[in-house]
């Protein structure tokens, strides 16, 4: 049995070793020539860079080549530094100093120790020639970004035959006769390619039969789903089932049509067409798709035919006109771009072609722009008395259009100066600017209504996750802010690629910019990384966390079970605070990279700035972190502190805001408010006691008195029923009964209010009642409710005084 495992054995690895040497193949070829074939390779980029006449996509080539020579250049450097890693680590123990008991080295270790030298330095070599070769492929592949966006600015700027010359409108009928004739030619000969047979290999037709079965399941997923939540005849319809639905009707009427017309231009494309059919079919795959696009999204947001499912608030003359405008619009300029871009490549020798259709086509687009672009288009339906603008955007966006015009006319003023390819270039930058931003703004509204039906109660999906997740069943969830933040920022990093690159700025510039960001920018001494910052926010937003979860389990577990004062477990629970948040902070800081020996000097710079003279902005900083975190007084509060009384309407981290009942406005110092009382008449709830004491002659039935006063308490709407009003029969005085009627309101502001309707209530009973006679000298004696103002700590008022610890 051993035998027979070791044989076994061996013909395993004979088979590994075969395998491996067919894989490899032919031996690879020596580090010295490597390095000679790649400096060979930079040299001839070099000498090609320096050509005249270079095209942005022959540039963009060149380009990529270094591209290769660099990864392959990085990727000989990391090998080298494992094998110098490697050789140090054996050579390390060679290196180390003789005992101390005299035993001289033999001459296997002093050969052994030279021998990993030497391979040490062969690998030190090495990286220092990747590291050249890297160093002069990124210079070059800088010098092509410089020379690529030359050559672009160039071509834009190249002035051609102007389309109102004389020579021009003589050339013309001869190069439309010519590109006439090199298009049949070609459709004549891809007739006879199709009709020989359809040359399409196994591996597209696998591709295009794959493509075609998701289109079908896709037209009968939206099909179920339009049947099932299509537009109806309802009327009353929320914001957020319009959007939902109006996504569902995007499926139907933009996603399934666009595939099919892609699939339909790969196989177009399978068969093989002759120039320039090749590239039109591309072209015109991309017009009809760019055409199904705006339909579906003036049918899905403008709604014309239903109002009551119209996702954008247009009214119905904006919707219609609108809708056709934008139709009318794509249809004939992609009609118009389409035939442009065959007879412009159908020979080489068409300028006055190519300049007399520059300036159609820049006229057309102007004419049919124009009136999506008017005022008649962009009216709003607004409810009466809402306030918000008659017009869709407001000011922003009629600034906007204005500049739209402007750009959709200067096409024209450059056609006719010749700068053809400048106007064209301009037009599509524009309308494909326009067309990212819509689709984008349009994603936003759909994902954040899907999420917004997902996560509420009322709808299935809201009902499953709360089951899910064990929650109860009118529970608020909020998680889908977050996600609907990850997409807005996936959306503006989509757009900050794609709106340049509709520009003509280089793409790989864009993304290595955004790459920098991310990775980090060095200022200075000082690595600006948005990573890093992102990482920073969430360490920080987990560990404050963390400390709330464990101040809670704290504050109501473990505190309750342990026998001392209220005053000792309050200042438990805020050291704990105080703890987690310095904590979460070091985590924060941490997690950006910063040096902490840097900011002990720095802290130790501040602490001797604070000793010179920063003591009291520093006093009341403090306090003002302190009053953020621990809230005795928060914006709405009715305080009354070292004889300022209102309002508080702002908390800085300096000073505190406060608005009297002059409305005038006090500025406080934070540390105010940590040395002083501090009278907070809301900091516990609104709610506040009215208190009526009243006189009246010895011969009034208690009984009806008591009754007169509580009958007028029930009868103020604003008096709360719970707690009940409270009537008391005092004493039996000198000059009378004394009598005290006390009345809970629910808001502070309505006391003066409601004591002075008690007050003209109990009069006007007591003269009715014949209790006391209206004459000149009344033997009833108000003394009533005294000025709010002055009653700054009388009685029970809903609040607590707060005073310094």
């Amino acid at each position: 049995m051993t035998y027979l495992l070791r044989l076994a054995c061996l013909v395993l690895l004979l088979a590994a070793g075969a395998a491996l040497a067919q894989e490899s193949g032919q031996p690879q070829r020596p580090f010295s020539q490597l390095i000679d074939l790649w400096t060979r390779q930079l040299d001839r980029i070099a000498m090609s860079a320096d050509q005249a006449g270079l095209l942005p996509v022959e540039i963009d080539g060149l380009r990529e080549q270094v591209l290769d020579i660099r990864a392959a250049a990085t990727a000989a450097a990391n090998l080298a530094r494992n094998d110098l890693a490697d050789t140090r680590k054996l050579l390390a123990p060679l290196e180390a100093k003789p005992a101390t008991d005299g035993v001289p080295e033999t001459d296997a270790v002093k050969a052994d120790r030279q021998r990993l030298t030497d391979q040490a330095a062969v690998s030190e070599s090495r990286i220092k020639q990747c590291e050249v070769i890297v160093a002069r492929a990124d210079q070059l592949h800088e010098r092509l970004t410089k020379r690529r966006a030359e050559a672009m600015l160039q071509t834009l700027l190249r002035r051609g035959a102007s389309p109102i010359s004389a020579q021009t409108w003589s050339k013309l009928g001869p190069q439309l006769v010519g590109a006439f004739e090199v298009l049949g030619g070609a459709l004549a000969t891809w007739a006879r390619q199709v009709a020989a047979g359809l040359q399409i290999d196994n591996r597209s037709l696998v591709s295009l039969t794959a493509w075609a079965a998701l289109m079908v399941v896709l037209w009968w997923f939206g099909r179920l789903l339009r049947s099932r939540y299509g537009k109806g005849e309802a009327q009353d319809v929320g914001e957020r089932d319009r959007t939902v639905v109006a996504a569902i009707d995007g499926v139907g009427l933009m996603l399934v049509p666009m595939l099919a017309v892609w699939l339909i231009g790969r196989v177009l494309l399978a068969t093989s067409p002759p120039p320039p059919l090749d590239f039109l079919v591309t072209q015109f795959t991309t017009d009809v798709i760019a055409f199904l696009l705006v339909i579906g999204l003036t049918a899905a947001a403008l709604s014309p035919a239903r109002p009551a499912w119209r996702v954008l608030p247009f009214t119905d003359d904006s919707a219609h006109h609108l809708s056709n405008s934008l139709r009318r619009l794509i249809a004939i300029v992609l009609t118009a771009d389409f035939l442009y871009v065959a007879l412009a490549r159908s020979n080489e020798n068409t300028d006055a072609l190519t300049s007399v259709g520059a300036l159609v086509l820049a006229t057309l687009v102007a004419v049919f722009t124009m009136p999506a672009l008017a005022t008649r288009g962009w009216h709003a339906e607004r409810p009466e008395g809402s306030g918000l603008p008659t017009m869709i955007g407001g000011a922003w966006w009629s600034v906007v259009r204005l500049v739209l015009s402007v750009l959709v006319l200067l096409p024209i003023v450059l056609a006719l100066l010749g700068y053809v390819t400048l106007a064209a270039h301009l037009h599509n930058a524009v309308y494909t600017t326009v067309l990212l931003i819509t689709v984008a703004v349009l994603l936003h509204r759909v994902v954040a209504a899907l999420l917004e039906s997902a996560a509420a109660a009322d709808t299935r999906p809201g009902q499953w996750v709360r089951h899910r997740l064990g929650l109860p069943s009118d529970a608020t969830l909020r998680g889908q802010q977050i996600v609907i933040l990850l997409f807005d920022v996936i959306l503006v990093l989509l757009l900050a690629v794609g709106i340049p690159t509709a520009w003509g700025v280089d793409t790989e510039a864009v993304i290595d910019g955004i790459a920098k960001l991310l990775h980090g920018v060095k200022v200075g001494g000082i690595t600006i990384s948005l990573s890093n910052i992102g990482v920073s926010i969430i360490a920080f937003g987990v560990c404050i966390a963390l400390v709330r979860l464990l101040r809670t389990v704290v504050r109501d577990r473990v505190l309750p079970t342990v026998d001392a004062p209220l005053p000792l477990r309050q200042s438990i629970d805020a050291g704990l605070n105080y703890l987690g948040v310095a904590v979460a902070l070091l985590i924060g800081v941490g997690a950006l990279g910063i040096d902490f020996t840097n900011l002990a000097i720095v802290l130790g710079a501040l602490s001797v700035g604070i000793g010179l003279g920063l003591q009291n902005i520093a006093n009341n900083v403090i306090s003002g972190v302190i009053l953020l975190v621990e809230r005795p007084i928060k914006a709405g509060d009715w305080v009354l502190v070292s004889g300022h009384e209102g309002f508080v309407r702002r908390i800085n981290i300096r000073a505190t805001e406060i608005e009297t009942f002059q409305r005038t406005h006090v500025i406080v110092p934070n540390s105010v408010f940590l040395q002083n009382p501090v009278v907070n008449r809301t900091y516990a709830d609104t709610s506040s006691r009215i208190e009526i004491k009243l006189t009246v002659g010895l011969g009034t039935d208690v009984a009806v008195m008591e009754g007169l006063l509580r009958e007028a308490a029930l009868g103020q709407p604003n008096v709360l029923r719970v707690p009940a009003p409270i009537v008391r029969f005092v004493k039996v005085g000198p000059g009378g009964l004394d009598f005290e009627l006390f009345v809970f309101v629910a808001r502070l502001e309505d006391r003066v209010v409601v004591g002075n309707d008690l007050n003209k209530t109990i009069l006007a009973r007591l003269i009715e009642l014949k209790i006391i006679d209206p004459a000149p000298v009344p033997e009833l004696r108000i003394r009533g409710i005294e000025p709010y103002l002055s009653q700054a700590g009388a009685g029970h008022e809903g609040g607590h005084a707060q005073t310094p610890t």
